[in-house]
């Protein structure tokens, strides 16, 4: 089992070119998430600060797993906050606070996801590829995911997700049925969605 290189950059929101956070209250705060009220200037708008309210969530990764003939791995899970079951690539958070956050650690939680909730995992030779990251709601949130691509990949155990998920079944797809589901609106989740888009541009889907 290979990986690719972890030398990748990672996404951080901090002071720089022009944006300043000036202030900052925290409103609510759990484990999974917080509320803060922010001022800030922004490079357009130096003479006063803009108010805003942001919700901070862990960063996350998804990834999007290949069989060595080319087929994709879903998961179709249970989101409560939509109540639909939907087929998904493989995601998950990364528990560690935002500041300690490694390559490494983003690797590591990009496998570990893969195999707990698939069962799959890189086949002898296979390669993790980083794909950069994407921002799910960048209105109102600073999550952000980190997307891969995950090839070849091979069964080694059944899915074990956390006790908070339920994963229904794991499903192969080739690409032109992804495309289908994608363009009949079957897949819907925006993470998905990204994976696909940045695999399309890449050439690598």
């Amino acid at each position: 089992m290979s990986q690719d290189t972890t030398d990748f950059p990672l996404f951080k929101v901090e002071d720089s070119d022009g944006w300043q956070r000036v202030s900052c209250e925290r409103l609510f705060d759990n484990p999974h998430i917080s509320v803060d009220k922010v001022e800030c200037l922004t490079p357009h708008r130096q003479e006063k600060a803009v108010p805003w309210l942001v919700v901070e969530r862990k960063a996350a990764v998804a990834i999007a797993p290949m069989t060595e003939d080319g087929q994709f791995v879903l998961i179709s899970q249970e989101r409560i906050p939509v109540q639909q079951t939907l087929w998904e690539f493989p995601a998950g958070q990364i528990d560690v606070p935002l500041a300690e956050i490694t390559p490494e650690t983003v690797i590591d939680t990009a496998l570990r996801e893969l195999l707990e909730e698939t069962g799959y995992a890189l086949a002898p030779g296979g390669v993790l590829e980083p794909l950069g990251w994407f921002l799910p709601s960048q209105g109102f949130t600073d999550e952000h995911v980190y997307l891969f691509q995950a090839k070849p990949v091979c069964v080694v155990s059944r899915p074990t997700p956390d006790g908070s998920e339920h994963i229904s079944d794991v499903r192969l797809v080739s690409s032109e049925e992804l495309r289908r589901m994608i363009a009949d609106n079957e897949i819907t989740t925006a993470l998905t969605l990204a994976l696909y888009a940045r695999m399309a541009a890449k050439g690598t889907n």
